[in-house]
């Protein structure tokens, strides 16, 4: 009887003690923050790296993100082609630390990057080789697909329930309801963008082929493949009588950028200047962030592509 007693206030001891243990995930940027935020729920809270408005693409670690990455079980992020300044921090952590990128996981619809100006006509030389060099061989910004958000909540369930079991459970739970969301929200923006899928538009950079080849837009072209790709003084003139011929086109800004590039291609033309941010930036962080900031994206590009 005793020592069926002890047994039982050993194994209840470790269950408290397990259950006790904090959840220690760190996510790099808002979209995929919001994901794992609703399937943790109530178990923890996911420290996210980009808080701000800064952009990925030049985005530097402080001091404090080093200690949380150090504390980090999980460190979920989209892969070394797109949080550059992760790549060399998760290669020196600990061995028990598990790194989960998930352009990598399997079933993610893939897109090739293009390269900046208009998509169909011809580039200098000179553009195509300075792109070449800082571009990657896949699309990064998958999350901007429903269908490869809903793939990434598998993902993240099954990381989160390898490293914490005891809350597998709830990590189901909370993952099938936001799948349910997501595809809702998939149907929802289908009906919204269809009626505009014809309209020509400029975007800023080349954020947006997910999102464009999901719902069948119609994208012209990109300023630049890469904010830190600064774009020749023939393309500007070559995207700007291509605009003027347009009855009506939009230019997508982004909030983290200096439009003044875009306003070129605007000016004393019947273009219009929008904007578009995938990475709702200025939406606080947590589990609905990531639909706000697809509701957003389609509101700001619907609205502008039906101007008349």
């Amino acid at each position: 009887m005793q020592i069926r007693y002890l047994t039982l206030l050993i194994a209840s001891l470790w269950a408290c003690t397990a259950q006790s243990a904090p959840v220690q995930v760190v996510v790099s940027i808002k979209p995929v923050h919001s994901l794992v935020a609703a399937i943790m729920g109530e178990t923890g809270d996911p420290t996210l790296l980009i808080t701000g408005g800064t952009s990925p693409h030049i985005f530097s670690l402080k001091p404090s993100h080093a200690i949380a990455l150090s504390h980090a079980d999980l460190v979920i992020w989209i892969g070394p082609d797109f949080e550059r300044f992760l790549d060399a921090p998760l290669s020196n952590l600990a061995a028990n630390t598990r790194s989960l990128p998930l352009l990598q996981v399997e079933g993610m619809v893939h897109l090739p990057t293009r390269t900046g100006g208009i998509w169909g006509a011809p580039h200098t030389h000179e553009e195509e080789a300075h792109e070449a060099a800082g571009n990657e061989v896949t699309d990064p910004h998958i999350w901007l697909d429903i269908s490869n958000a809903i793939i990434m909540t598998h993902a993240i369930e099954d990381a989160l329930s390898e490293i914490y079991p005891d809350h597998a459970v709830t990590f189901a739970r909370n993952a099938e309801e936001l799948r349910m969301t997501l595809s809702a929200l998939g149907t929802e923006i289908t009906s919204q963008t269809a009626p505009v899928a014809a309209r020509p538009f400029f975007v800023f950079h080349d954020a947006y082929q997910y999102f464009e080849n999901r719902y069948h837009l119609s994208p012209l072209g990109a300023v630049t493949v890469s904010p830190d790709i600064r774009p020749g003084a023939r393309r500007l003139i070559d995207m700007r009588k291509v605009g003027k011929a347009q009855d009506h086109l939009c230019v997508f800004a982004e909030p983290q950028f200096e439009p003044r590039l875009l306003q070129v291609l605007t000016e004393n033309t019947n273009g219009q200047l929008a904007y578009l941010d995938p990475l709702g930036s200025d939406i606080p962080a947590g589990p609905e962030q990531y639909a706000q900031t697809m509701r957003n994206l389609t509101e700001n590009l619907v609205n502008c592509l039906t101007q008349p």
